[in-house]
């Protein structure tokens, strides 16, 4: 009675955080099996599929189950209180056309002054990510300013619909915030489905460009991963990112994504990049072909022809066996061997334009807080802990 009693709860455990995340289960599409329809290029048998080849699962669910629930406990979430900065909305908001500023709100939610609109990513601004509000990943720290303190949105976009990444609660908190939600193919039922307006929706295809106003105009991107909110709807929508270009800056949010070529394609049309945020974790050997890992996004980095990297997808949810911190403490190393600029913020600190490659280690208790210093070629490199 025991044993079945542990392998029923094993079973439930495992199967909602599956369908609470992005992280180890998906169905694997070949190359072979692109085609065209009316819907979208990479739509085929009732399923869309990446651009290139995609890799499966690489252990049994029974293997990856039990490394999550006993492997690296004690270091896949921090031990102390995460510091957060008060946003000042005010300020942030401000409608200068010649603004660029990025603030990291948690996992891959991210607030963006672009010229003076202001455009809110994957936001999940509660405590789970999960179908149910009681179990599942949770939230290492609050989000660092309340639903009711943003401003109004010019725009809210959406990369896939994975519970991490499309929160029912947070898009109907902030329903009455934005004038619009872009979102890939198919998302936009499930907004419907919740009770947003048809005409506050946006859906597009990879490619398509959308005039958001007179002075931003967002497009619609590739990534390398996959959809799904149970077991049943594997694939049925399509997963982007996204360009947001005015006329005087150029941001790219990649959402969630494994590495492949089409980072190179992205920047040769449409780079440079002023900011790219990208994803740095929840990554394993495992399903590597749909999570980067920091280094992975340094070199995506490079082919979108960024300036400033601003990390997103790790220091959140316990979503991989990785320590919570490795993907920081990873990227450091990388974009300092390829003298990429990096930003590694506080939750709720403003990132500009200008920002210059400084970083504060504040994930990191034991340290003091002071100047982090890496190596580039022999030569020392300066991380003052101030934005």
């Amino acid at each position: 009675m025991i044993k079945k009693y542990f392998e029923i709860s094993f079973f439930i455990f495992f199967t909602l955080l599956i369908i609470s995340s992005c992280t180890v289960h998906y169905k694997s599409v070949s190359d072979a099996e692109s085609g065209e329809n009316q819907k979208s290029n990479n739509f085929q048998n009732g399923e869309f599929i990446n651009a290139n080849p995609t890799e499966g699962m690489t252990e049994s669910f029974l293997t990856v189950a039990y490394k999550y629930m006993f492997e690296n406990n004690n270091k896949r979430k921090p031990s102390f209180e995460i510091p957060t900065v008060k946003v000042d909305i005010d300020s942030f908001a401000n409608k200068s056309l010649d603004n660029l500023s990025v603030i990291w709100l948690g996992h891959a939610t991210t607030l963006i002054n672009i010229d003076g609109t202001i455009i809110l990513t994957d936001p999940i601004l509660t405590k789970w990510a999960s179908p149910v509000d009681w179990f599942g990943p949770k939230r290492f720290f609050d989000s660092p300013i309340d639903i009711e303190e943003l401003p109004i949105l010019d725009a809210v976009v959406i990369s896939h619909n994975h519970y991490d990444h499309l929160d029912r609660e947070s898009v109907l908190s902030i329903n009455g915030k934005t004038k619009i939600f872009i979102v890939p193919i198919g998302v936009g039922a499930i907004l419907e489905r919740w009770g947003i307006l048809t005409e506050k929706i946006v859906e597009k295809k990879w490619w398509e460009i959308y005039q958001l106003n007179e002075t931003v105009k967002i497009i619609t991107t590739p990534t390398h991963h996959f959809s799904g909110r149970s077991i049943l709807d594997r694939n049925k929508t399509l997963w982007a990112s996204y360009i947001i270009k005015s006329k005087n800056h150029s941001v790219y949010f990649g959402g969630d994504s494994g590495f492949f070529k089409g980072y190179k394609e992205i920047g040769e049309k449409y780079g440079p990049f002023e900011i790219t945020v990208l994803p740095i974790g929840a990554y394993s050997e495992m399903w590597k072909s749909i999570h980067m890992d920091a280094e992975e996004a340094v070199q995506a980095h490079l082919d979108l022809k960024g300036n400033l990297l601003f990390p997103i997808h790790w220091g959140t949810f316990n979503l991989a066996l990785h320590g919570w911190i490795e993907p920081a403490e990873h990227l450091i190393t990388a974009s300092a061997k390829e003298n990429v600029k990096i930003a590694i913020p506080k939750p709720g600190e403003v990132v500009k334009k200008n920002s210059k490659n400084r970083i504060e280690k504040w994930w990191d208790p034991s340290r003091e807080r002071g100047i982090v210093e890496q190596k580039d070629n022999g030569k020392k490199k300066n991380y003052d802990p101030v934005f």
